[in-house]
């Protein structure tokens, strides 16, 4: 119980955007599990291009691929009310990968559903382990409420190399050394807090998931999270593992008491 409710403490009603890269889509997976089991009126969406197996083997999501606003609306609506968890994509490519709905759209099912916990994945990482600004990023919806920033901590101490790093061009301006070099904590701190970067600048709550806690020495965990200090964050949340085998060990809350 204890490990259910500090997932269910990221949980808020409104749009949650998670992004970054190295587990969004099993923060986005334990989410929808967490909250569906303690009844909470989930939907699951994405405004990117989403692979379909991550979706068409998880219960209990219900998917719907359409362009029909008013039929994908009503869908989540009545699964909701069944106490099932919708999940509504825009349609399927031909790559086998769903195609996220408009940004309008989502931020319009949360003027009329303000009840609703509606959680999509925000971000494109082409499945590296670090994610740079990119030009052509899809924007946040403008009334997000919480931003969800996934960070696979592995990336410390390793090279700052295009294998591993989406934009690894702004990757290096943004953090000023040139590819190749080991990443601290501090040149992985400057990432995340550009204006542009993991957290968009958008003024909502921001919660920082680190994944591969235990894979990398905590001293350089503890550096990263005094580099983030200044920063604002809600939490900082350390887990493991991916899927169902994803286990937050550690839930450090900024919130004033």
């Amino acid at each position: 119980m204890y490990q259910d409710n500090r997932w269910l403490r990221m949980l808020k009603p409104g749009i949650t955007a998670i992004v970054g890269a190295g587990g969004k889509t099993t923060v986005l997976e334990r989410l929808g599990k967490y909250g569906h089991n303690s009844k909470l009126p989930i939907m699951i969406s994405s405004t990117v291009p989403m692979d379909s197996a991550y979706i068409d083997n998880v219960e209990p999501f219900d998917v719907i691929c359409t362009s029909d606003v008013e039929k994908g609306e009503a869908f989540c609506a009545a699964r909701i009310a069944d106490g099932r968890v919708p999940a509504w994509f825009w349609g399927l490519d031909g790559n086998d990968c769903y195609t996220g709905l408009p940004t309008k759209v989502i931020e319009q099912l949360k003027v009329r559903h303000p009840a609703w916990y509606i959680l999509i994945e925000g971000d494109g990482a082409k499945g590296k382990w670090l994610k740079a600004p990119l030009p052509d990023d899809v924007p946040v919806p403008v009334n997000c409420d919480t931003i969800i920033g996934v960070l696979n901590l592995q990336m410390l101490g390793n090279s700052l190399l295009p294998e591993k790093v989406e934009g690894i061009e702004t990757a290096t301006m943004i953090m000023g050394r040139s590819q190749g070099a080991v990443i601290t904590p501090a040149m992985l701190a400057k990432l995340i807090k550009h204006p542009r970067g993991m957290f968009r600048g958008m003024p909502c709550a921001r919660i920082l998931f680190c994944t591969g806690y235990n894979a990398v020495q905590h001293r350089m965990t503890e550096a990263l999270l005094d580099e983030m200090e200044d920063f604002g964050l809600v939490a900082s949340v350390l887990a493991d593992g991916y899927r169902e085998a994803c286990t937050i060990r550690q839930y450090v809350s900024y919130e004033p008491r």
